[in-house]
């Protein structure tokens, strides 16, 4: 039987998790630009278009069983054993469906390279079920140094093997490789690190909890996926491959530092929440969160939201160019995407997958339905529906999480100075680029934007936020 514990140990794998998350971070940025001087954005939009499809079978054969693995206080051996076999029963499924399907949907979008893509992309979601719970096995005994080297060592190989495939001329397949090799590299290494390993699955075991659990948080993954995805579907219905490529490098440029921020902090915030030991209240654990993860996601978004159009073309090259229009109206969106995580936190830590349940389906529903609306007027209009829907998904949950029994006004309060920080120094940066910057070269107006941003940032802080500063920097010191 495991417990679930907050102890030096894990703090000190926390440390190492969040640093290998930012080495991925950095391993996935520096990938993105090589495969993008090697790859065109038609292939690029072919592989966008492919994985919204695909990813289905990662939402699907998880089922939502690492999470409801991650916060339950004690797992025996038979539950773990079948919450393995549960993930690779299910995942290997998604994945043959996805192969199944992937013909016809070639068909439907007239473009016969999806099937081969689909392929290659497929075989990724099995198995990453089958690690599913040697990566909650690591992460609930506190070797999160060891669930870092498994995962770093995936993304490396990934990489290493699409860039490689690209020179060659892979193109499209090339990018299709690349998670399939992260895939088996991650659990290869996850099985040799992990000191317990799965028997044979056992009746008896008593699942129901872990199952309702699970099934209202695969519901939940659902709706999130459906509405991040449906963008891109739709988009493909009525635009060519370049222009699903170059929206899905601005999502994926918007949304890169969140995802990866994401995923650890998740796996340390959603025990610490349910540890019953800590006698800090419950909303101000969750403020501290809201702060620690809105200072570092909202300068990058208003960094990023003056900046697109040089950055882009400096980093990516000029076939890139068009993508930079979306990025600020994206940027919106994952504001609100950023604050409404710690509201996602509290569901979970609360066991409230019910109410976290109305709340998605509340807002993803209206997020879906904006997208297919606006497809038929541009892809400018879709980035704007898909913003409207994450600021609907926010306020649902605002509206919502008093039930669960945590104070929604206390992560507001500690929104507000970020928010007021970046935005102020966003609108700022934004004015001079408009008004002085924009006949200067890439290079200079890239660094007359950002410099001047980072000087209303500094006197922003200094001005209203210097508290919370001092709080991030001894939040660092302590782990």
């Amino acid at each position: 039987m495991t417990t679930t514990t907050v102890v030096t140990g894990r703090r000190r794998g926390a440390t190492l998790l969040l640093g290998a998350q930012w080495v991925r971070y950095l391993s996935q940025l520096l990938g993105m630009i090589v495969l993008a001087r090697l790859v065109g954005p038609a292939e690029f939009g072919v592989v966008a278009l492919a994985g919204a499809l695909a990813g289905f079978a990662a939402v699907l054969g998880d089922f939502g069983l690492s999470m409801a693995a991650l916060r339950a206080p004690t797992l025996t051996s038979a539950q773990r054993t079948m919450l393995f076999w549960a993930n690779t029963v299910i995942g290997t499924l998604a994945t043959a469906l996805v192969v199944v399907l992937a013909p016809p949907f070639a068909a439907v979008y007239g473009n016969p390279l999806l099937v081969p893509v689909l392929a290659l992309l497929a075989p990724a979601f099995a198995l990453r079920a089958m690690s599913a719970q040697f990566r909650v096995e690591l992460n609930r005994s506190g070797r999160l140094g060891r669930l870092a080297a498994a995962e770093l060592a995936g993304d490396l190989t990934g990489l290493v093997v699409a860039v490689l495939f690209a020179v060659l001329g892979g193109g499209a397949l090339a990018l299709a490789s690349q998670g399939t090799v992260a895939a088996a590299i991650t659990l290869l290494v996850a099985v040799v690190l992990t000191p317990w390993h799965p028997g044979l699955p056992r009746r008896g075991s008593d699942m129901k909890g872990l199952l309702t659990f699970g099934g209202h948080t695969f519901l939940v993954h659902a709706l999130n996926y459906s509405s991040t995805v449906v963008g891109t579907l739709a988009l493909g219905k009525v635009a060519n491959d370049r222009t699903v490529g170059l929206f899905n490098r601005a999502t994926q440029l918007v949304n890169l530092p969140i995802d990866q921020l994401i995923t650890p902090l998740t796996r340390v915030v959603i025990p610490a929440l349910a540890d019953p030991s800590d006698p800090t209240p419950l909303d101000q654990r969750l403020a501290k969160y809201q702060t620690v993860l809105s200072y570092p996601v909202l300068a990058y978004l208003s960094l990023f939201a003056v900046t697109a159009e040089p950055a882009i073309h400096l980093v990516f090259g000029g076939r890139w160019d068009d993508a930079a229009v979306y990025v600020p109206v994206l940027a919106i969106g994952a504001v609100f995407q950023t604050l409404g995580y710690p509201q996602y936190w509290a569901f979970v830590a609360t066991g409230r997958s019910g109410l976290l349940l109305w709340c998605e389906a509340a807002g993803r529903v209206l997020m879906i339905a904006l997208v297919v609306a606006a497809a038929g007027i541009g892809p400018l209009a879709i980035a704007a529906a898909m913003s409207i829907g994450q600021f609907a998904l926010w306020v649902a949950a605002f509206v919502v999480l008093p039930r669960a029994g945590v104070s929604t006004v206390a992560l507001l309060a500690a929104s507000v100075r970020p928010i007021v920080v970046f935005s102020v120094a966003a609108a700022v940066a934004s004015l001079l680029d408009r008004s002085f910057f924009t006949p200067l070269d890439t290079l200079p107006r890239l660094l007359a934007t950002g410099g001047s941003w980072a000087i209303v940032v500094g006197v922003a802080v200094a001005l209203v936020a210097r508290r919370d500063l001092s709080s991030l920097w001894g939040a660092v010191r302590r782990r």
